[in-house]
C-alpha cells in the first residue's frame, strides 16, 4: 500500500501542472455546453451543488488543518486526504467561476463589463497558480463569498423577483449575506469551537469589503445585467411585422470579413431613417421594460443621446425577445444603437456609421 502511495505522488508531482490544466479545460468547455440558459434547473442544481461541496471542503480543510500534519510529498497515506480536499475546493471553485464566466459573459459587452468579467477570467485561469493558497481561511472564505454573492446576482431574479433592477440586486445581496453568516458561524463553531475571534473579525472584513465594491460596480453599471442577454442586434432599412409573428427586414449586408454582424458598418440613406432590432433573452416569468438609445458623435468626438426608446420583454423566448426602435432625421456620421436596462446597464451595442446619397442601395432580405 505504502509503494501504491509513493507512485501516486511521485505520478502527481512530475505531471501536477499538466493535470491542472486539463481538468480546468474539461470542466470549462463543460460549463461552456452546460451554462446556455441561467434558468436551466440543471445548471442551477449543479452551481448549487459548487456551493454546498465547496463549502463543506473549506470546513473539512480547516478541521484537519487542526490535527496534527504530516508533510505533503512523503508518500504516506495521510498525504492523500488533505491532497484530495485541495482539488476539490479546487475544482469546485474552477466549476463556478467558469459556469458563471459563461452567464455573465452572455449579459452585456465586454467593453461595458471588462472589470468585472476581468475579476472571473481571473479567477477560472488563475484557479491553479492559487491553489496553495486554498489552504488559507481568508483566501478561500473570500473567493467563496464572491462566487456565492455572484450566483445570487442570477438566480434572484429568475426564482424570486422575476424582475431585475436595484429591488432584485439588494435582495440578492441580503440572502447572500444571511447565507454566508449562516455558513461561518458553522465554520467556526464546529472548527474553532467559538473561540479564535479574531479569525472571525478578518473574514467578516473580507465578505464586508467583497459586497462593498460589489455594490460600488452595481451602481457604476459595471456589472453585466445579467440574467438578460442579447441573441440579435443589427440596422435595418426597414423592418415589418408579418401576421405569422415573424418580422422581414432589409438591410445591407455586411462584408464577409465582417462575419459577427449581419448588417453591415457603413448605412446608406436616403430616407433620412434607421430601424434598431434586437432580440433579448430573459428567463421564464421574468418581465421587465429595455431601452433603445440612439446616439451620435458630435464634433466634439462626444456621444450624445438623441432619442430614448422603451419597450417591455417578456421571457422565456429561446431566441429573445424581439422588438424594434426607428430613428428619424439622420445625419451623416457615426452612431449608435444602445439597448439598455432601465437602469442603464449595458446589454448590447452596434455602431454603425451613416453616409448621405440620392438613391438606396441594393438591399438583402431577411426573416427575423
Amino acid at each position: 500500500m505504502h509503494a501504491l502511495w509513493h507512485t501516486i505522488f511521485k505520478f502527481w508531482e512530475k505531471y501536477e501542472h499538466h493535470i491542472g490544466v486539463g481538468a480546468l479545460a474539461v470542466g470549462f468547455l463543460f460549463d461552456l455546453w452546460v451554462a446556455k440558459r441561467p434558468d436551466s434547473i440543471f445548471n442551477n442544481i449543479l452551481l448549487l451543488s459548487y456551493l454546498f461541496i465547496g463549502g463543506a471542503f473549506i470546513i473539512l480543510l480547516n478541521l484537519r488543518s487542526r490535527r496534527p500534519s504530516t508533510k505533503l510529498g512523503t508518500g504516506r497515506p495521510d498525504d492523500a486526504e488533505p491532497l484530495f480536499m485541495l482539488l476539490m475546493l479546487q475544482f469546485c471553485f474552477g466549476g463556478l467561476a467558469s459556469n458563471l464566466l459563461v452567464l455573465y459573459g452572455h449579459s452585456g459587452t465586454l467593453a461595458g463589463s471588462a472589470v468585472f468579467i476581468g475579476i472571473l477570467v481571473l479567477m477560472v485561469f488563475g484557479n491553479e497558480y492559487f491553489r496553495s493558497r486554498y489552504a488559507l481561511l481568508r483566501f478561500n472564505v473570500g473567493a467563496y463569498y464572491f462566487l456565492m454573492l455572484s450566483y445570487a446576482l442570477v438566480a434572484v431574479p429568475i426564482f424570486i423577483t422575476h424582475s431585475i433592477g436595484t429591488l432584485a440586486f439588494l435582495l440578492s445581496g441580503i440572502l447572500s449575506l444571511v447565507a454566508i453568516a449562516g455558513f461561518l458561524s458553522l465554520l467556526f463553531f464546529a472548527v474553532f469551537r467559538g473561540t479564535d475571534t479574531k479569525k472571525l473579525k478578518e473574514v467578516s472584513l473580507i465578505v464586508c469589503a467583497i459586497f462593498c465594491i460589489f455594490n460600488l460596480l452595481y451602481f457604476l453599471n459595471v456589472i453585466p445585467p445579467v440574467p438578460l442577454s442579447l441573441k440579435d442586434i443589427g440596422i435595418y432599412h426597414s423592418v415589418l411585422r408579418r401576421s405569422d409573428s415573424t418580422y422581414l427586414a432589409l438591410y445591407e449586408r455586411a462584408p464577409w470579413y465582417q462575419f459577427w454582424r449581419e448588417t453591415g458598418v457603413q448605412y446608406t440613406s436616403g430616407s433620412g431613417t434607421a430601424a434598431c432590432f434586437s432580440a433579448v433573452f430573459a428567463p421564464a416569468d421574468l418581465a421587465t421594460p429595455i431601452y433603445h438609445v440612439w446616439e451620435y458623435k458630435n464634433a466634439g468626438g462626444e456621444w450624445e443621446q438623441r432619442s430614448r426608446v422603451s419597450f417591455p420583454i417578456q421571457g422565456g423566448r429561446e431566441d429573445g425577445y424581439r422588438g424594434f426602435s426607428i430613428k428619424s432625421a439622420l445625419v451623416p456620421g457615426e452612431w449608435r444603437c444602445d439597448v439598455e436596462t432601465a437602469s442603464g446597464a449595458l446589454i448590447g451595442r452596434i455602431g454603425f456609421t451613416v453616409t448621405s446619397a440620392s438613391s438606396t442601395p441594393a438591399l438583402s432580405q431577411r426573416t427575423l
